[in-house]
């Protein structure tokens, strides 16, 4: 007998309170066997959360694709130093989001941008893509990726609207075997001006590193990112289920204006080229933009899940 039908004579008979809808939405996931951490099944009896959950097994960029999905920057900015988001940089291929790096012809490069004692023109497009709608805590978001083989940062995060804060559950980059296995963790709160929003000054930047188990490369197979986000001064971060990192107001979490992250945010997926990495000579070559073995960032899957009730 087929799941569905069985799930039929089920409900008609009294015998489940399931609806057709989780039933079906669990048939497709991708994550259906992989289990929550330990702690999170120790914490709550979670439900999934359909809006932050997505295993792209879309054909095209389609109406339910961007449903969920806006494909750039909310507001429009191209991104750090060199970096130039492109919606034509994204795509979806055999079920998987796929970010791509590529060269921008001089003609579009723009004006030169000065960063203080550093300065660049848009010369590298990458991918971009962001939730149409913002998560609140409590909840638990987990990421199945496979980050690209550059000096770019390929980013799973979380940015407040009024981008004053900012979780980096992963900031990783995949240049060389060091860094591709080193998980990096961050947040930010951002001073900014209240007219401008020009950045004045940062309150957070507190990267902490987790090399992987066995020294797994995370730019040769995928791996699952995720992120607890418990209430605005406790925030847990995982690497394939495993608790990498607790930040909260105990540890190295501080907010001089005492709000912390208590207000919601949109999950982020990009890849960025970072002016301090760049003035030190760090950033891709020609050849290495030009290499398709290297220059995307994988995302299978992501699944969100909140308390019941």
């Amino acid at each position: 007998m087929r799941l569905n039908n069985l799930f039929v004579v089920m409900c008609m008979s009294g015998l489940s309170a399931c609806s057709l809808s989780e039933l079906t939405k669990s048939e497709k996931a991708d994550w259906h066997d992989v289990p929550l951490p330990s702690q999170m099944q120790a914490a709550q009896n979670w439900q999934l959360v359909d809006d932050f959950s997505d295993n792209f097994s879309y054909t095209t960029k389609n109406a339910a694709f961007f449903s969920k999905w806006h494909d750039n920057h909310i507001r429009g900015w191209k991104g750090p130093g060199a970096t130039y988001f492109s919606a034509k940089h994204s795509d979806l291929v055999n079920g998987r989001l796929v970010l791509s790096a590529e060269s921008v012809p001089e003609s579009a490069q723009g004006k030169v941008v000065n960063y203080g004692d550093f300065k660049s023109k848009k010369t590298i497009y990458t991918g971009f893509v962001t939730a149409k709608k913002n998560i609140e805590y409590p909840i638990f978001v987990e990421a199945s990726m496979k980050i690209s083989g550059l000096a770019l940062a390929s980013n799973f995060w979380m940015l407040s609207d009024d981008d004053k804060y900012e979780i980096d559950v992963t900031e990783t980059y995949g240049d060389t075997d060091y860094n591709a296995k080193q998980m990096s963790t961050n947040y930010h709160i951002f001073k900014r001006d209240p007219v401008t929003n020009d950045y004045l000054e940062d309150y957070g930047h507190k990267p902490k590193h987790y090399t992987t188990p066995n020294k797994a490369l995370l730019n040769q197979d995928f791996h699952r990112f995720g992120f607890y986000w418990k209430n605005p001064k406790h925030m847990e971060f995982y690497l394939d289920g495993e608790l990498v990192r607790t930040l909260s107001s105990n540890t190295d979490l501080t907010d001089p204006d005492g709000h912390f992250f208590g207000r919601p945010m949109r999950l982020i997926f990009d890849m960025e080229d970072h002016v301090w990495r760049a003035k030190n000579g760090i950033t891709p070559s020609q050849e290495q933009l030009d290499n398709p073995n290297l220059n995307k960032m994988y995302v299978d899957w992501i699944r969100a899940y909140q308390p019941k009730n």
